[in-house]
């Protein structure tokens, strides 16, 4: 069984020495683990990349933009647009363009949309709980509180970076 010694920086029995403490390393790391827990489900339900997540958001946040969808999950607005393309014509999302801005599309889930973001959300309740298992629920909200405040400080940074360059670029 895999763990890391937190004492002498092992994962099975090899050194890690400062990748233990690296966040990339280990993040990427989880990542695999998490991919090989979750592919049953993913190719049951999510036939292209980050569909389930922006399922959920639209259905989160009725109306959101493209735009702002995009900046949420951090992809290009071009891979979101192929994805948002892909869900709208298997009827899940409806894009809406207000007649005062015809570049903004305004995003909500159709009602085949919501049954679909309903049924996942349960599987996806129980597929949480699975990674999860190692951790009590003390842990567990570290965990997330520690991650979330790490998203928003780059999410915030990255918001920052345009408005640095057009500072720049006029001076």
């Amino acid at each position: 069984m895999s763990k890391i010694d937190e004492n002498a920086y092992l994962l099975d029995g090899i050194e890690l020495g400062f990748l233990a403490r690296d966040l990339s390393f280990l993040s990427r790391v989880l990542r695999a683990h998490v991919r090989n827990l979750n592919a049953d489900f993913y190719r049951e339900h999510d036939p292209i990349s980050g569909s389930v997540a922006l399922l959920s958001l639209i259905g989160l946040n009725p109306g959101i933009s493209q735009n702002d969808l995009a900046a949420a999950v951090v992809l290009k607005k071009s891979a979101v647009t192929k994805i948002v393309s892909r869900m709208e014509s298997e009827g899940f999302v409806i894009r809406d363009k207000p007649k005062s801005d015809r570049r903004y599309n305004a995003l909500r889930l159709s009602r085949e949309g919501e049954m679909r973001w309903n049924d996942l959300r349960n599987e996806i309740r129980n597929q949480q709980e699975t990674l999860l298992e190692p951790l009590g629920q003390r842990d567990r909200d570290k965990l997330f509180s520690l991650l979330g405040r790490l998203v928003t400080h780059y999410a915030d940074t990255a918001a920052e970076m345009p408005a640095q360059r057009e500072t720049a670029a006029a001076n």
